[in-house]
């Protein structure tokens, strides 16, 4: 008994100084840490959780099989005489649910912004076992207000020429898809407020697509290169600025509006497939223009828009557009494509709304690419909101999307969207 007792009597004893050393350890580390050290810091986290329920119906296929399935891809819309047109097929998931972490430091040079956002819409999940979707990064950057009037952003946010503002209210993942400019993208971004305004200019990640109109090896180059990979793929996108981008936000009254210009170089380089060596290059500069808005009524209503032109490609319709168009000589022709939207947002009560809308988009491209490539895409929605609460929404929404293409074969979706969404 005694050597029992003198056993737990040691034994308390070593928990009572380990306890000791844990208490000390752990003050140490929280003197060390950052939070304590930088106590003017302050840091947030939040997002939602939205279940989506999607019935849809193509006229010249079964289904998209992509991502279309999920949200309107205007360019995953199959064009055809209708005799191919597929079932109500249902699709269900909640990918585009979303997070994100925010920290706000007051320093001697100014404050320090930090927005780090994330969610999980990626195609690539299996539906059959887990219905595992993959976290997808969306914003990640820091914003420093070098002054009073002036701030510096730096990293990946909606780019400059794109009015997020301007985006209506839809069950659907962007809604006004076929007429919006839509771009997410690493930028160095300088603001300056201007009066009852502000006006930003940035520089951003280039990238371009570009249609295959005949170029080949022998065309570019025939006394040097004998083989060579196609152009109809992104492999000669070899960009040497960023895209550059100017916005003006203002206010007069009951309307918010933004106008953007962008200046970017449309490019591409032909590597030998033997030696890999640069055998010839091609390069064009493209513009576009874009203005957007909303107007608020006194009664709780408003009406956005968006009307956009120029050398859009990726900037506008989820990329249902090209860059441009590789000649047979490898001169790169340049394609013009235009789009917008109109949306009416009508309250019927507090809890109770409705937005109508329509989207178009058309390219002009050059008459040597293939029949087969989009022309035109276009969606009209309606949708009917409901919030019992300010943060918890149910919601329907019905749209019919169109596709045509060069030949004037066309197609369309009918699409029933049911939403459920809580804001935390």
């Amino acid at each position: 008994m005694k050597k029992t007792n003198n056993n737990n009597h040691l034994f308390k004893k070593s928990m009572n100084k380990l306890a000791v050393t844990i208490g000390v350890i752990s003050g140490s580390l929280v003197l060390l840490t950052p939070a304590a050290q930088a106590a003017e810091t302050q840091y947030s986290f939040g997002g939602f959780v939205k279940a989506d329920a999607i019935f849809s119906q193509y006229s010249d296929q079964q289904r998209a099989g992509n991502v279309g399935d999920d949200f309107i891809v205007p360019s995953t819309t199959a064009v055809g005489d209708g005799s191919n047109k597929g079932d109500v097929v249902f699709d269900s998931h909640a990918r585009t649910s979303r997070l994100f972490f925010k920290t706000v430091t007051e320093t001697d040079a100014g404050e320090v912004k930090t927005h780090v956002e994330m969610d999980f819409n990626d195609s690539n999940s299996n539906e059959r076992l887990t219905n595992q979707s993959s976290s997808g990064l969306r914003h990640a950057f820091v914003s420093w207000k070098n002054s009073e009037t002036s701030s510096i952003l730096a990293g990946q946010t909606w780019s400059t020429f794109f009015n997020p503002s301007a985006l209506p209210e839809s069950a659907d993942f962007v809604g006004t898809t076929s007429g919006t400019i839509f771009a997410r993208q690493t930028q160095i971004r300088y603001t300056q407020n201007m009066g009852n305004g502000k006006v930003m200019f940035s520089a951003e990640n280039p990238s371009v697509s570009l249609y295959d109109a005949g170029f080949n090896a022998t065309n570019y180059t025939p006394a040097e290169i004998t083989e060579g990979k196609s152009v109809s793929n992104n492999a000669y996108d070899n960009s040497g600025m960023p895209d550059l981008v100017g916005r003006y936000d203002g206010k007069t009254g009951a309307l918010n509006y933004s106008a953007a210009a962008m200046v970017r170089q449309i490019n591409y380089d032909y590597v030998d497939s033997d030696d890999s060596t640069i055998k010839g290059d091609n390069s064009q500069i493209g513009m576009g223009l874009t203005v957007s808005g909303k107007y608020a009524f006194s009664n709780g209503d408003d009406f956005k828009f968006m009307l956009s032109h120029g050398h859009l490609g990726r900037y506008i319709a989820l990329n249902a557009f090209r860059d441009g168009v590789v000649e047979a000589d490898g001169d790169i022709e340049l394609i013009t494509s235009m789009g917008g939207f109109v949306a009416y947002r009508h309250m019927w009560s507090d809890k109770l709304r409705s937005t109508v809308s329509y989207a178009y988009s058309e390219a002009d491209n050059p008459d040597t690419i293939t029949t087969d490539v989009t022309k035109s895409v276009s969606n009209a929605n309606i949708n009917l909101m409901y919030s019992p609460t300010k943060n918890l929404t149910f919601g329907g929404e019905y749209i019919l999307a169109e596709r045509e293409v060069e030949s004037g074969a066309d197609g369309d979706l009918n699409r029933l969207h049911l939403t459920t969404k809580w804001v935390f």
